[in-house]
């Protein structure tokens, strides 16, 4: 495998200042320092799918581990029992990354959840922890209520000794130090699982030594074997399988298309503009065009407005802000394929979309950064796309073979992301 630019980034210029205050005992501030450091580069266009790792950051994570390290003479240690825990930052009621959470948590039959609330959102109200319990009813959800994030790590430590778990999965977002800072005064049985969900920006914890990991897709999965000199263990992404959709027959003008995500995963300027590119697809199909995921208020006005310039009735544009279930929303609209975000995709709402019977559109650009390069999560390697008259021709492609590409996804999912699939894995990362 060819070396891959910036793969592991040291961010010189911050980690001076967080040595520094372990330096003279400001733990807090170090901390802080850490996630904000982080926070201020890991979603940077120079950095997005092209760096995985930080492990100069990860090295000043060890650092403190080593130094808040809970009754450092061993007075405290004790013997892991059967529990298993997940640590999160917070739970959303969307997004990917709060349900393969939720459906890990089901597939072990249950688990204490820890929520550090690195961002204070529940803290100050934003978010609620009833909507984990809602969506995890077989886990103990616990969320960290301390204030300072030196006072959070060792209120986790008194967690990890009254659960004593046998495992314990890091699902905490790219610049939470928190859990893992927490985590040295694990005993050295504990399985300690980093599952490397952030595989297009670099995050806290992908080289820390002791942990297995655990990588949603194939590409991912050689690219940290080669570059980490392990063995990441491939658990594919998973949606509980809600059946296949039973379809109308689709034409040129009846064609209806369906696409989900957030602002975050359209770009509104340069050839990709995603006002401009609805106004190609709704220009050459006369069908319904849904978005299912969150706009901001001014984005959502410059699709309507543009559609309007252009003559197109805003009627054929549907906005669905949030549904409960991706795949029970596309098996209710009278959708015919699936378009996935552009120019970043959505690994979960893609395998929704195949596992419902979708054929799905996705965008593939040469000049995409090496790790937004992913192929193998998609059933058709042909609906990709890199140009604007690419995808009103793989639109029209999916079209005229309907039938042929609604049983291709079906199968992918059955094959590759299904719960069968999903159980293996997760066997093999407990054990």
């Amino acid at each position: 495998m060819n070396e891959l630019p910036r793969l592991n980034l040291y961010h010189n210029e911050i980690e001076p200042d967080v040595a520094q205050k372990i330096a003279i005992g400001d733990y807090n501030q170090a901390l802080y320092a850490i996630a904000s450091g982080v926070n201020s580069f890991y979603t940077n266009p120079y950095v997005t799918g092209h760096t995985l790792y930080l492990a100069g950051f990860d090295s000043l994570l060890m650092q403190l581990g080593k130094l808040m390290h809970d009754d450092p003479q061993g007075k405290g240690e004790w013997t892991p029992g059967s529990a298993r825990m997940v640590i999160m930052s917070e739970f959303n009621s969307s997004g990917g990354h709060s349900p393969v959470t939720a459906d890990l948590v089901d597939a072990m039959g249950g688990a204490v959840v820890v929520l550090t609330d690195l961002f204070s959102h529940y803290q100050t109200g934003i978010e609620s922890i009833e909507t984990a319990i809602g969506r995890m009813p077989k886990a103990m959800v616990y969320r960290l209520l301390k204030l300072n994030l030196d006072e959070k790590v060792r209120e986790l430590q008194t967690i990890f000794r009254a659960v004593q778990p046998a495992s314990v999965l890091f699902m905490v977002h790219h610049q939470d130090p928190i859990a893992y800072v927490a985590a040295a005064s694990l005993p050295a049985s504990v399985n300690k699982v980093f599952i490397h969900h952030c595989d297009h920006n670099p995050a806290l914890g992908g080289t820390l030594e002791g942990y297995r990991h655990v990588d949603f897709t194939q590409h991912l999965q050689s690219i940290c074997s080669e570059h980490l000199q392990c063995e990441s263990i491939l658990l594919p992404l998973y949606a509980p399988d809600l059946g296949v959709k039973t379809f109308t027959i689709p034409t040129p003008n009846t064609m209806n298309i369906v696409t989900s995500g957030s602002s975050v995963k359209y770009t509104f300027e340069g050839p990709f503009a995603y006002h401009l590119v609805l106004v190609e697809i709704l220009t050459v199909y006369h069908g319904i065009y849904w978005h299912i995921g969150a706009l901001d208020d001014s984005k959502l006005e410059l699709i309507k407005s543009t559609l309007r310039d252009h003559g197109i009735d805003n009627s054929r544009f549907n906005y669905i802000p949030w549904v409960p279930s991706l795949w029970g929303a596309l098996k209710e609209l009278d959708g015919h394929v699936f378009l996935g975000s552009f120019p970043v995709g959505g690994g979960r709402a893609s395998i929704e979309a195949q596992g419902c019977g979708y054929p799905v559109i996705h965008f593939s650009s040469v000049e995409r950064p090496p790790l937004l390069t992913q192929s193998k999560v998609y059933a058709a390697s042909d609906l990709n796309w890199f140009s604007v008259p690419e995808l009103i021709e793989k639109l029209k492609t999916a079209s005229e073979n309907h039938q042929y590409y609604v049983a291709l996804t079906r199968d992918f999912y059955m094959r590759m992301n299904s719960h069968d699939i999903f159980l293996n894995a997760l066997v093999k990362i407990l054990t």
